[in-house]
């Protein structure tokens, strides 16, 4: 015949306690926390001709001009990077959805303006403010994509990088 063990009631404390402690492994636990929704990996990232293009925050400045600063009485975004290879980009396309093509004077005429690599580009392309930024510190997010004069296919644009100074 078996014997029955009892349990005295410190070690089933024990036991408990354990448990409590170290949990079973079946007990539901936190996932860990999302990461920022509005984050990006890159300031500037771009697909040109199929290779990426892609620039790190310290690598790139942005700012924002007040609708006093231009003769089109519109905000502007000035984002840059000397890097290689360079990229400029100035917007007064600039309120939450707004969508814009390229312009040649970007103080004159609301729209965007793009220089990559020391070339104004020019052809068909799409600007879409996806994040409006107002202030210092604030997150400005533009997607774009298009086809140069010349050819070149830039896609899956998008400028996503945080507000340096406002002017």
């Amino acid at each position: 015949m078996k014997k029955i063990k009892f349990i005295f009631p410190s070690g089933l404390m024990l036991s408990l306690a354990f448990v409590s402690l170290f949990g079973t492994g079946c007990w539901p636990r936190k996932d860990p926390p999302d990461p920022e929704p509005d984050a990006c990996e890159y300031a500037v990232r771009y697909k040109l001709n199929g290779q990426w293009v892609q620039k790190t925050e310290a690598q790139v400045t942005a700012e924002i001009w007040p609708a006093s600063s231009n003769n089109i009485g519109r905000k502007v975004y000035d984002i840059w990077s000397d890097q290689n290879p360079d990229f400029y980009f100035h917007s007064s396309a600039s309120g939450q959805g707004e969508t814009s093509g390229l312009v040649a004077d970007w103080l004159q005429t609301s729209g965007s303006h793009l220089i990559i690599d020391g070339q104004v580009i020019t052809g068909q392309f799409t600007f879409q403010v996806v994040q409006e930024a107002s202030g210092q510190g604030d997150l400005v997010k533009i997607s774009f994509s298009g086809t140069t004069a010349g050819g070149d296919q830039i896609q899956d644009g998008l400028i996503c990088t945080y507000i340096d100074q406002i002017h």
